[in-house]
Formats: C-alpha cells, sequence, structure tokens
C-alpha cells in the first residue's frame, strides 16, 4: 500500500524540529540536572562536605522569605532592572528596525555597512567585550562620554537645552539617560537588525506595488503595510531583548546573584532562591506581553 506523502505544513514542522535538535540534547544532557539541584539548594541552607563536596538541610521557604523581608537590596534592584528594561527595549527595538529600514534598501556596499553593524554581536562576548568593559575610556564611550585632554566627561548639553526649555525632571532624566546610552544600545541592536531584516524581505513585494498604484505615501507604506506584516518578528525581538537586558553581566540583580554564589558556599541556597525568584518574575513579564500581542492581534484582526 503506498504510503500518503506528507504535507507541507507536516515537512516544515519536521526540519524545525531538527533545527531544534541540539538544544533538546543540550537541555537533556547539560542543564536539566543542574535546573533541578539548583531548584533543592533554593529550599535549602548549603554546607561543607569534606566528602560529598556539600550537603543540603531543607528549610523550606526561608531563602525566598529573606530575598523579599530581609535582603534590603534585592526587592530594590530587581524594581531597577525592570525600570531599566521599560526604556532599553523601546529604544533598542526602534533603532535595530530604523537600522534595519536602511540596510533594506539597495545601494553599493550594502554587505560591507551590514556587516559593520553586526560586527558588535560578535564581540559582544568573551576576551573583546572584558576588555573593553575594563578599560576606562571605551567604557566611557559606551556610556555617551567624551575623552578630551586627557580627562573623561560626560556631555550635558542635552540636559541643559531641556531644562531651558521647561521640561520636567522626569522627562529629563528619561532623555538624557536615553541619549548617553545611545551608542550601548546600537552596540546590542545587531541581531534584532538580522531578524527584523529577514522580516522585511518575507514581505511580499506586490503589496508596495499595489499600494503604490493606489497613491499611498512611503509613510503610509509603513503603518499600513510594513509594520502590520512585521508584528510577529516584533514579538520575537521583543521577547528576545527582555530576556538579554535583564540577563545582561551589567544587571544589578545578575551581580547580586553571581556575588552569592562566589562569596562563599553557604550562600548557594539563597542565590539559587534569588535566581528562581528573578526567573518567575522575567516569566510574569514575557506573561503580560504574550498577553498584550494577542489582545492587539484579535482587535486588528
Amino acid at each position: 500500500m503506498k504510503r500518503k506523502p506528507m504535507s507541507l505544513a507536516a515537512r516544515s514542522a519536521w526540519t524545525a524540529q531538527i533545527f531544534i535538535l541540539p538544544f533538546y540534547l543540550g537541555f537533556w544532557f547539560f542543564f536539566l540536572s543542574p535546573l533541578i539541584q539548583s531548584v533543592r539548594m533554593s529550599f535549602s541552607s548549603v554546607s561543607v562536605d569534606t566528602s560529598t563536596g556539600y550537603v543540603l538541610q531543607n528549610v523550606g521557604f526561608d531563602n525566598y522569605k529573606t530575598a523579599f523581608l530581609e535582603d534590603a537590596n534585592f526587592t530594590t534592584n530587581l524594581l531597577n532592572s525592570f525600570a531599566k528594561m521599560a526604556w532599553q527595549v523601546p529604544v533598542i527595538l526602534v533603532l535595530s528596525l530604523f537600522l534595519a529600514l536602511i540596510l533594506n534598501q539597495k545601494f553599493h556596499g550594502r554587505v560591507f555597512v551590514r556587516a559593520v553593524f553586526f560586527l558588535p554581536v560578535i564581540f559582544a562576548s568573551g576576551i573583546a567585550l572584558s576588555m573593553i568593559s575594563g578599560d576606562s575610556i571605551a567604557s566611557t564611550a559606551l556610556s555617551g562620554g567624551t575623552v578630551s585632554g586627557g580627562e573623561i566627561t560626560q556631555s550635558s548639553a542635552l540636559k541643559d537645552m531641556l531644562v531651558n526649555a521647561g521640561f520636567n525632571d522626569k522627562i529629563i532624566n528619561i532623555a538624557t539617560s536615553i541619549a548617553n546610552s545611545l551608542f550601548s544600545m546600537v552596540w546590542r541592536s545587531g541581531i534584532q537588525m538580522i531578524i527584523f531584516l529577514a522580516g522585511l524581505q518575507s514581505i511580499p513585494p506586490t503589496l508596495y506595488e499595489a499600494s503604490s498604484i493606489e497613491g499611498a505615501t512611503s509613510w503610509e507604506n509603513f503603518w499600513k503595510i510594513t509594520l502590520p506584516m512585521l508584528a510577529p518578528t516584533i514579538m520575537i525581538n521583543m521577547v528576545y531583548t527582555i530576556v538579554d537586558t535583564f540577563t545582561d553581566s551589567s544587571n544589578s540583580i545578575m551581580r547580586q546573584i553571581t556575588n552569592l554564589m562566589t562569596s562563599q558556599i553557604s550562600k548557594l541556597g539563597l542565590a539559587s532562591a534569588f535566581a528562581w525568584t528573578y526567573f518567575l518574575f522575567i516569566g510574569l513579564i514575557l506573561l503580560a506581553v504574550f498577553g498584550i500581542f494577542r489582545l492587539i492581534s484579535k482587535h486588528t484582526s
């Protein structure tokens, strides 16, 4: 009996599973056991044992109570991380979309320019980033400062202009924070830019041809065609950027957890509780993002 050929959707699903297979194998063989162990540690007090390395003594929710009721820095760092994410994610998404729109145009040297904007992704980890972070001049440049005459300074021209214009302190602080972090935001937008480029190139050109026949302008095309067609890509980039912002090495919560882990072995239980609380916090934010996108898609469909 002749077998029925697979549909295109089924073949695409199997192809996707093959591409995801390395993640499945890596998670099963390398991540699952430490994941379970960290959950156990979060409910335990860890002590040194010369024969087994360490001993876990169950303390219930004491580590989680310490996170919210005793540690003065955890909740503050959590709120600061959320506030930092709230303005960094939109800035990175807008920058990466803007760069993708430019690099999607046809011009000489387009491949070279794309490579230049993607280079920070290659240098975003490892020895190169450690050297840049340890260099005071490079770190100042990344944060928007200037180096002149051997002195490192932060530009206050934008702040002075906004103060003279009569804006309140909150708007001034947000504007200056964005301006001072603009270089680092561009530095961190390479992957999002590539994803947006893929989304732009997947939009059928016939849509723009039909709209031009109807007399639509480029501005109208962007809001009526480009942005709605990029909705799934925007969601992917937003999720990636949120996770990337929360797990950045410069994040205050990440630094606090790392310091607890490296200070002494007895702090591993508390560090695990902090890490799992932080993980659930990020998960709730991602669930909220998915819910917002679902509501938007229902209203626009």
